[in-house]
């Protein structure tokens, strides 16, 4: 899949200066997105200097950065990371002093930067506010859209209704306290969005039914976020032989989930799938790729499953780590993934998993995997095993898979996509129109 495409800039409003644009994203914090090898699903952002400049403002970086990385309270820190990137981490709060009052001390460094972008997008040539949810990144980007006049897009990153149904819990109780208060969020937020773009058709079909309007809905697939390890052809990767021996794994002798180890995730029922496999005689290890607060829990979970001592730990891995591991895991168990899910189908990884957001678009039973109903641990080990034990349709759904992943996610064909939305959009703000 080639990054570039004739024309590649077609699109664009005018001969006049190009546009910036000011993104809004708190998926990852700068220190995360050096450590795992992230930068192109920042730097595409640009869509091959179609943008003059893109502004990626994480903004409040310091609740999830490690001390070493920077200091928690004060003014945002700006890192220029690319010749038209630059990004700015907010700060959980703005003075030291001010720690223990923490509400307080958060709105008052969330109102500084506020001011701060304000100034930034009146002065620079920014013409597209972009937000990574409909929450609170969605409140902060309409207030900047509404009183600069500018548009804004939702970039939705999944189905809320979907991920609050099966944990029963909001997905920011800190901030918003209950489901249905954040439900309010959306229903008020969503119809004010002068475009939603989403990864995948369920989750256009969330935003619709929370008010988006469907004439400004659009599909932006994860393909040009790919680093490109992972579009290269696994038979083009080296075995990293020193990596598997770090791990203490063997190339095909282990399980793969990779993802945050959190609830919405459900990583946990991997480590099911993991027992029940053993406990019918496969000889396996599960590696888990990534990282989060429910760590501890799944190593219990693992013991009382009797696999205690075969579940690795390891942690988040940047993209030469994923890019080996997925080529060689015996079975990628996907209870719910984005764009890992896209980078195990690059990989010709043989996958299972549950049938939930996106993954039917990508995962289709006998062609490009295993696809079984969603919470059916059961089914999901019967689909593990399988691609374990037959080998060659394990091979069959991993190419098939690479196969239906490129027709998805060609990152050349994708960035056109976007450029024709954004010239779109910009169109619409030029033309004076009211927007509600």
């Amino acid at each position: 899949m080639n990054r570039e495409s004739e024309g590649s800039r077609s699109g664009a409003v005018s001969d006049g200066p190009r546009p910036g644009l000011l993104v809004l994203d708190a998926s990852y914090t700068l220190e995360m997105i050096r450590e795992r090898g992230l930068e192109q699903s920042v730097t595409c952002r640009d869509l091959d200097g179609f943008f003059s400049h893109v502004w990626s403002v994480h903004p409040f970086a310091t609740l999830l950065t490690s001390p070493a990385w920077t200091v928690r309270h004060g003014a945002p820190v700006w890192h220029e990371i690319a010749p038209r990137h630059t990004f700015v981490e907010g700060k959980v709060g703005r003075f030291t002093w001010l720690s223990r009052i923490f509400p307080l001390n958060f709105a008052i460094a969330q109102m500084g930067l506020f001011i701060t972008l304000l100034r930034l997008i009146r002065r620079e040539n920014i013409r597209v506010i972009r937000v990574g949810d409909p929450l609170y990144l969605g409140l902060f980007g309409l207030a900047l859209a509404r009183l600069t006049g500018i548009p804004m897009l939702i970039r939705v990153n999944g189905n809320n209704d979907k991920v609050r149904e099966s944990t029963g819990q909001p997905l920011y109780p800190k901030l918003f306290g209950t489901a249905a208060r954040e439900k309010r969020i959306e229903r008020f937020v969503f119809p004010r969005a002068d475009l939603v773009a989403a990864p995948n058709q369920d989750n256009v079909d969330f935003a619709v039914a929370s008010g988006a309007r469907p004439d400004r809905v659009t599909i932006f697939r994860y393909g040009n976020l790919l680093a490109d390890a992972h579009l290269r052809p696994p038979s083009e990767r080296p075995l990293d032989a020193q990596f598997f021996d770090r791990l203490g794994v063997r190339p095909g002798g282990y399980l793969l989930c990779i993802g945050r180890l959190q609830a919405v995730k459900f990583p946990d029922d991997a480590v099911r799938v993991s027992g029940e496999l053993v406990r019918r005689g496969h000889d396996l290890k599960l590696v888990m790729a990534g990282d989060g607060p429910m760590r501890d829990e799944l190593a219990a979970l693992a013991a009382s499953e009797g696999v205690g001592d075969r579940v690795v730990f390891a942690g988040n891995q940047n993209q030469h780590a994923l890019s080996q591991l997925n080529p060689h895991a015996a079975a990628v168990i996907s209870p719910l993934t984005g764009r890992a899910l896209s980078e195990s189908a690059l990989g010709e990884a043989p996958i299972a998993a549950y049938d939930l957001d996106w993954q039917g678009d990508l995962i289709q039973t006998g062609q490009t995997g295993e696809l079984v109903p969603f919470r059916d641990v059961g089914a999901l080990a019967d689909a593990a095993e399988r691609l374990i034990v037959d080998r060659n349709y394990a091979a069959d759904m991993g190419k098939g898979a690479r196969i239906r992943a490129l027709e998805l996610l060609d990152p050349a064909a994708l960035d056109q996509h976007e450029r024709d939305e954004y010239a779109k959009l910009m169109r619409i703000e030029g033309s004076g129109a009211v927007r509600r």
